[in-house]
């Protein structure tokens, strides 16, 4: 029982002193209140571990508050103390302290070229600028806060390198972005991206017409019992109101709504800025580029039985226009031929209560023209 007890008093003790302030000194002094480690003399120095600027960037997730001794930093890399702090190594010297990494603002694309901006650092005395991580190769911007890049592509993204330095040395790289995408010249065939959902579509050149090459999915999905409301939202209907019908065949619209309450033959509706609703002339345009009705169908729907249902007559593609069988929603809030036919609305009027519309078929090789009450859910594909 007493080398237990002793065993537990030894315990108590120790832990009492490892969360105590600790004095190292040889006066016997206590240590200042406001430390938990206090050394103190006369004779001797505080040592931190010693290491190149290399080894020193090399540590894993420095603790803010690290020091180290850097012994290739400081003026003329005669070496200086380091901290860790604001998520980059200082380094302290009697004259001097790197300066942190520089953080990018706004650049300016355009077609062909972009200007790269950042903030200015305080403490740095210039910046270099690079399209690789090497500093050693960077190109010296003095105090310039902008650097112009030409030949660049649209479209493309890119990435560049930046440094602040002073007589000290450089700072941490930072990594600015840009994205080649403003003001670039629109050429059929390209990806284009509906800036109300961030949704993308394909494009297609067919004779003189830049078609979408997909069905329009815009808007709030509403069940088919539903009728669709001139209330500023742009409604949808998904074939037997499932969601994953509209990512794969999009969206089901009625007359009024895919024209947004106008009756103008071309009007943009609901398709993305720059874009329109196909009238009944351009409708028929295309047809005719495609060798006529009897045989347009074949070279717009989509080969093969993946969503047609088989025979999928006369399917050929060959236009890239990549008709897919999303069937209609009827007035009664009933859906209708998924798989087997697709239909599509024009823009111009047949009477008060219907719109010219075209369709084609899983078992036909043509396209149908024909007029349909405004009431109906139909596709709407989109041209420029």
């Amino acid at each position: 029982m007493r080398t237990h007890f002793t065993i537990f008093f030894v315990v108590v003790q120790v832990a009492l002193q490892l969360q105590a302030q600790v004095a190292i000194n040889t006066d016997g002094s206590q240590p200042d209140a406001s430390a938990i480690l206090d050394a103190k003399s006369t004779t001797k120095g505080f040592l931190p571990p010693r290491m190149t600027h290399v080894q020193m960037y090399a540590i894993q997730n420095p603790a803010t508050g690290l020091v180290v001794f850097c012994i290739d930093c400081g003026a003329n890399n005669s070496g200086s103390l380091a901290l860790y702090m604001a998520d980059a190594w200082w380094a302290l010297s009697a004259t001097c302290i790197i300066p942190p990494a520089p953080t990018a603002a706004t650049h300016v694309p355009s077609p062909n070229q972009i200007v790269w901006n950042w903030n200015t650092v305080a403490g740095a005395t210039g910046y270099m600028w690079n399209t690789t991580n090497d500093y050693g190769t960077a190109t010296d911007m003095g105090t310039v806060t902008y650097k112009t890049e030409t030949g660049l592509n649209c479209g493309t993204s890119y990435t560049r390198y930046l440094w602040a330095y002073n007589n000290c040395g450089g700072s941490a790289p930072s990594t600015i972005l840009a994205q080649m995408t403003q003001n670039c010249p629109f050429s059929c065939g390209q990806l284009i991206t509906d800036a109300r959902d961030g949704k993308t579509y394909n494009t297609v050149l067919i004779g003189s017409q830049c078609w979408m090459a997909q069905n329009l999915n815009i808007g709030a999905r509403i069940n088919g019992s539903q009728n669709q409301s001139n209330d500023q939202l742009i409604e949808k209907y998904c074939y037997n109101d499932l969601e994953s019908n509209c990512d794969i065949y999009g969206g089901l619209y009625q007359w009024n709504e895919a024209m947004q309450y106008v009756t103008t033959p071309g009007v943009q509706g609901i398709c993305p800025e720059g874009w329109y609703l196909p009238t009944d002339a351009e409708w028929t345009t295309l047809t005719t580029f495609l060798g006529g009705e009897s045989i347009a169908g074949g070279a717009l729907k989509e080969t093969g039985t993946t969503h047609w249902a088989s025979p999928n007559t006369g399917a050929t593609n060959s236009s890239g226009f990549t008709a897919l069988p999303g069937g209609f929603r009827y007035t009664s809030g009933s859906f209708y031929n998924l798989t087997l036919s697709i239909l599509f609305w024009s823009s111009s009027e047949y009477s008060a209560s219907n719109a010219w519309y075209r369709e084609i078929f899983y078992d036909e090789a043509d396209v149908g023209r024909g007029n349909y009450n405004k009431t109906y859910g139909i596709a709407v594909r989109c041209v420029k």
